[in-house]
C-alpha cells in the first residue's frame, strides 16, 4: 500500500510540472535569477548546465 501511494505522489508530481517549459542560455559569465528575469520575464532561475570550453547554460523554467 505504502509503494502504491508513493508511485502516485511521484507521477503527481511529474504531471504538475509536465507543462512547464524551460529554455537554456548560453553564457561565459553571470546568471541566477536575475539574468533569467532579464531574458524571460516571470521565468524562475533553474541551475546551470555544463558547457563546453567557457561557456555554460543558464536554465530558466516558466511554468
Amino acid at each position: 500500500m505504502k509503494k502504491f501511494i508513493a508511485l502516485g505522489l511521484l507521477l503527481c508530481g511529474m504531471m504538475s510540472n509536465a507543462f512547464a517549459e524551460t529554455r537554456y542560455y548560453e553564457v561565459t559569465s553571470g546568471g541566477g535569477q536575475s539574468y533569467c528575469d532579464a531574458v524571460w520575464p516571470g521565468s524562475q532561475y533553474n541551475g546551470v548546465r555544463q558547457g563546453w570550453n567557457n561557456f555554460y547554460f543558464v536554465a530558466c523554467m516558466k511554468n
